[in-house]
């Protein structure tokens, strides 16, 4: 009777319990496979990440130091141009003070 019954039981039905379980297993073993391939991902994300976080870090910090130079910067060519003008304007006293001498006059 048994076997009759399964010979018109559809396919899936027909299959020993045996497959079931072998089945099972390897749907159990397909997940710890996923599992621990997403766990890695998960890995080198949070790596790329501290790695991307610390790379932004040092980022900002050269543009301090950037910003703090091109202040610095700003600061000497500003003194260079007093400087200059100082530089030039005495140039001209001499200039016109020497020129009144050679020409006699006070």
């Amino acid at each position: 009777m048994h076997a009759v019954a399964l010979g018109q039981a559809p396919v899936e039905e027909r299959r020993a319990p045996v497959n079931l379980f072998s089945d099972a297993q390897q749907r159990v073993e397909f997940s710890r496979k996923a599992a621990e391939q997403a766990d890695s991902g998960l890995r080198d994300a949070e790596r790329d990440l501290r790695r991307a976080e610390a790379e932004v870090e040092s980022a900002q910090e050269q543009l301090r130091r950037s910003k703090v130079q091109a202040e610095q910067s700003r600061k000497n060519l500003a003194q260079a141009r007093a400087r200059a003008a100082e530089a030039r304007s005495l140039h001209e006293r001499e200039s016109a003070q020497y020129d009144r001498m050679r020409r006699g006059a006070p």
